[in-house]
């Protein structure tokens, strides 16, 4: 059995794999040494997979029984009932998770399926983060989160900071949110979405900006549930109950009280970078 660590945020987890996993590209960025893990992640192969235990929801291609104790999630294709992945974490110990193959699979442990099956977000609720739809940029050494549904236009935001103001991407498509120290602070992930942008890097937040398209540039803050559900709209929602959605929805309360919060209804071009840069900076 091999091992590896990785550390994105605060959240260390430990992988053990029956091969050596070829650790590469961006997830090479977040290998870590020497901490305690939060979470070990134990990778097996098994002669097939069967689904056991009382259904407790049923997704696209996703399904989650209780059995003996355990939480199991049966990983399918999209309308189909051939399992290829089995992952096991008996309840209320979020500290060992197992995870199932078939032997057809074996040499085929690769780090994207390694992230894929191990239940990151459900590990980063677990562990005071949460996931967060949204590009990123640094700029004077803080973070803007720029979140939207796919497809309206965060990636386009971003490089436009990048070209106007001279803004690093930290990462094209999503982000680790959590408080440290009481700062609200943001994390490069190793999802990047098909912007292949990502940095592990950890600011403060100086804005979210929720964005949307329009013919002309209109900003304003949100305060109050306005910002809650701006911030709670970006937020990945576990399928798993009720208890890690209670935490998701901690660290998105955390955010509305803390953090500016703006609506940017926009335009793709540099008006709308200073549109914003004179809203948020304006002093």
């Amino acid at each position: 059995m091999y091992s590896c660590q990785f550390k994105t945020g605060e959240v260390v987890i430990n992988v053990e794999t029956p091969e050596k996993l070829d650790v590469n590209d961006r997830f090479s960025l977040f290998l870590s040494e020497g901490e305690n893990p939060d979470v070990t992640v134990k990778f097996e192969y098994t002669d097939e997979i069967k689904v056991q235990g009382r259904i407790i929801a049923d997704c696209d291609n996703l399904l989650i029984t209780e059995d003996d104790g355990c939480n199991c999630y049966y990983y399918h294709l999209t309308g189909e009932n051939d399992y290829y992945a089995l992952r096991k974490e008996r309840k209320n110990e979020n500290g060992q998770k197992t995870v199932y193959l078939p032997e057809k699979y074996k040499g085929q442990i690769w780090t994207r399926v390694v992230f894929d099956l191990m239940g990151y977000e459900d590990i980063a609720a677990q562990n005071g983060a949460v996931v967060f739809h949204a590009s990123v940029v640094e700029h004077n050494g803080g973070a803007i989160l720029f979140t939207a549904p796919c497809g309206t236009g965060k990636s386009t935001q971003a490089e436009l900071w990048k070209k106007y103001r001279n803004a690093e991407i930290i990462n094209g498509d999503k982000a680790l949110i959590y408080v440290k120290d009481g700062v609200p602070t943001v994390s490069g992930l190793t999802f990047c979405g098909s912007s292949n942008i990502c940095q592990n890097k950890k600011l403060p937040v100086t804005a979210i900006v929720s964005l949307s398209q329009s013919k002309e540039n209109i900003i304003r803050k949100l305060t109050g549930l306005g910002a809650y559900r701006a911030i709670y709209g970006g937020c990945y929602h576990s399928a798993s109950g009720t208890e890690i959605n209670r935490m998701i929805d901690d660290v998105a309360e955390k955010f509305a009280l803390s953090v500016p919060v703006v609506s940017l209804a926009c335009l793709p071009d540099s008006s709308a970078v200073d549109t914003l840069d004179g809203f948020l900076f304006a002093e």
